[in-house]
């Protein structure tokens, strides 16, 4: 999904973007001992308009067809729209030649984003496929469509009780574009490229709910940026994913997962439902202790996960962990994992920052941290030891 509005095109984002997919289209994972990449792949171009292409084999030349009524949004084509890359590389190559000079004396600045997302899970409905979107965005929605946007970056709320509506998505249509997404396992990868104020918290609410990322480049420039777009790029295309996922978290009795955090939806409180995920993806699951453990047989824990392949397959993982319990403190901050314990610190106050003002949450991590180390202090540093060095015992 390529924005070629004004600033794009200007910029030189559009042809920069066309020239490395006809490398990039030549390196789509493939499932291992695979000759070619089983993905197959579909092009739109947008302004305020959604513009398909027809790229089927068979034709000479690439077939626009364009779709104006972006409160009602459907794919024009079903055959010739998604297709394999290696047979239709000639006609790809074609329309990737002709997009930046199609669209070169553009003078449209305003954009839709929520129809290009709707055309995406429309596209996959028509294939009965999952799939992911790599959308290239340049500006705040404003154009008259479902999910227009307008600034709301209000300084003045800055260090007040209300800051947290500026972290917080608009409800509504984004909000069920994200279920949309996981229903039929369409993953959001957004590239962003603002040049002033775009509302963040919303436009990535469909990324972080489908195991999706967001890239953000500041005032773009070709020349001192455009290496740097094009490694990230590279690398999100041709990481090993997998579709249309749902994970489950099982324990034994004493303890059980309470909370999770990443980029997931979740319709009750057991099912972890992601519309992808890859080996960049990390999940944090906060876990309740709740009655005794045995130091006998341990703590011990299952993650199940189901997902589809990139071939169409769909297969289960499973990661069976057995831990070791104690009933010495000393044991517990020995063996405790500093890199996961902050990394469940910084998404919980991340959560926690779209409903509490943000002098709250510090002071919540403050206090935690204070209460770890006076815990340490009293029951497990030796009394004669006065000094800070108690801690690294």
């Amino acid at each position: 999904m390529i924005d070629v509005s004004y600033n794009n095109i200007k910029s030189g984002l559009v042809r920069l973007i066309c020239d490395e997919l006809k490398t990039l289209l030549e390196n789509l994972p493939r499932e291992e001992g695979a000759e070619s990449s089983a993905i197959k792949v579909g092009f739109v171009t947008y302004n305020k308009i959604l513009h398909f292409y027809n790229v089927k084999s068979a034709l000479a030349q690439p077939q626009m067809m364009v779709v104006s009524d972006t409160a009602e949004m459907f794919v024009p084509l079903l055959d010739g729209f998604l297709v394999n890359y290696q047979e239709s590389r000639a006609v790809i190559s074609n329309l990737l030649d002709q997009i930046p000079d199609m669209f070169a004396d553009t003078n449209e600045s305003e954009t839709v984003f929520a129809p290009v997302i709707q055309a995406g899970v429309e596209a996959f409905k028509a294939a009965e496929c999952s799939g992911k979107l790599f959308i290239f965005h340049s500006s705040m929605p404003t154009a008259e469509a479902p999910g227009k946007l307008k600034n709301r970056d209000d300084k003045k709320l800055v260090n007040t009780e209300k800051e947290k509506t500026l972290f917080q998505p608009q409800k509504g249509v984004y909000e069920q574009l994200s279920k949309d997404c996981v229903a039929q396992g369409c993953c959001v990868d957004l590239f962003l490229f603002p040049s002033q104020y775009v509302d963040l918290a919303t436009m990535a609410d469909v990324p972080s709910h489908t195991g999706g990322s967001v890239y953000k480049y500041n005032n773009f420039q070709v020349e001192t940026d455009g290496e740097h777009f094009l490694r990230e790029l590279r690398k999100d295309v041709q990481k090993n994913i997998g579709f249309d996922a749902i994970m489950r978290v099982r324990t034994s009795t004493g303890f059980r997962a309470t909370d999770f955090f990443g980029a997931i939806h979740m319709n009750n409180t057991t099912d972890i439902e992601m519309a992808a995920v890859d080996c960049e993806k990390a999940l944090t699951v906060e876990l309740k202790h709740d009655d005794t453990l045995s130091e006998e047989t341990g703590a011990l824990m299952q993650c199940a996960l189901l997902y589809t392949t990139i071939n169409g397959e769909r297969r289960l993982r499973i990661h069976n962990l057995s831990l070791n319990c104690s009933l010495q403190l000393s044991e517990l901050y020995k063996s405790c994992e500093t890199d996961s314990l902050i990394n469940f610190f910084a998404k919980s106050a991340y959560r926690a920052i779209l409903n509490q003002p943000l002098k709250n949450v510090k002071e919540i991590l403050v206090n935690q941290t204070a209460h770890m180390l006076a815990c340490y202090r009293k029951n497990c540093a030796s009394p004669s030891a006065a000094s800070q060095d108690t801690w690294s015992e």
